[in-house]
């Protein structure tokens, strides 16, 4: 079966040490995760702390990973808790040159599928000629999306999706119901492999910002029908995703500080990196490089 994967880099946020945003660093971040070959990035997403910056920052953030990437590689997160604060990003990520746009669903609050295909209709409303893609993440956002949602979605206007946080038993009910030329794809790193032999586009990862070695290599593999380069590249996925604990910020923020890239504390109240996670990340790197 041919594929042709794609590699989508969820990029952390830098910020200083006193956690005042960072542009020079982002920058150096984000040149340094172009220059290591993935497709695109997911930008001011869950990775990047999106719930831990006001908008100006997260325009910023969408205006730094523009200047490094171009419109066509970056996917920007303008999801919201409501509607009419995503309709502002939407605008602003718009006016800032973005053509491709990603919001998680309403937050916090569940919301009713009829609502939730409302509030994806006002952000295609407000994006003009840009794309949107629905990102469904019932873990963190608790409204539920069912896979026939998907169908009411395209009829709105909504050109893909990002599914993170779901068995693979159910992410393969999202890639039976994608209406034709849906762009699905999944956050989930490990199983990168499967699902796009299974008709997904690709894997939106947050440890490729730190290792984006493997899964360049596992992509590169996958799209030349290469089965012993996607048998050696799957252990060293399982070990980078493994480093990071499953793409924990501040583990993904030091194990881009022990390769000398610099991005800062962590916003949001996350995992302690002991000294021993360091000597395993500091000890991945060495291998993976």
């Amino acid at each position: 079966m041919s594929v042709h994967a794609k590699v989508i880099t969820a990029l952390p946020t830098p910020f200083a040490r006193d956690e005042a945003l960072d542009p020079g660093s982002a920058t150096a971040l984000f040149t340094a995760v172009r220059d290591r070959g993935v497709d695109g990035v997911f930008v001011a997403g869950t990775t990047g702390e999106f719930t831990a910056l006001d908008d100006t920052e997260r325009i910023e953030v969408i205006r730094l990973a523009l200047d490094v990437f171009g419109p066509e590689g970056v996917y920007a997160h303008v999801g919201a808790a409501a509607p009419r604060q995503a309709e502002s990003l939407v605008r602003a990520s718009v006016a800032a040159g973005a053509t491709r746009l990603a919001a998680i669903t309403p937050y916090f609050l569940p919301s009713p599928e009829d609502a939730m295909v409302r509030y994806y209709e006002r952000l295609v409303a407000a994006a003009g000629d840009a794309e949107v893609h629905a990102y469904l993440f019932r873990a963190r956002s608790t409204t539920p999306a069912e896979p026939s949602v998907l169908r009411r979605l395209r009829d709105v206007g909504v050109r893909g999706v990002k599914i993170s946080g779901e068995s693979d038993e159910s992410v393969a009910a999202y890639l039976a119901q994608a209406p034709e030329g849906f762009d699905v794809l999944s956050g989930n790193d490990i199983a990168f492999e499967e699902f796009v032999r299974a008709g997904g586009l690709g894997v939106v990862s947050g440890v490729s910002s730190v290792f984006p070695q493997p899964f360049v290599a596992l992509r590169d593999a996958l799209n030349s029908g290469d089965t012993e380069g996607v048998r050696a590249a799957q252990p060293l996925v399982e070990r980078a995703v493994a480093a990071v604990k499953s793409g924990s910020i501040p583990h993904l923020k030091a194990g881009l500080e022990v390769q000398g890239i610099s991005a800062g504390p962590a916003r949001v109240c996350g995992d302690a990196v002991s000294e021993a996670d360091l000597e395993v990340l500091k000890e991945t790197a060495r291998s993976l490089a």
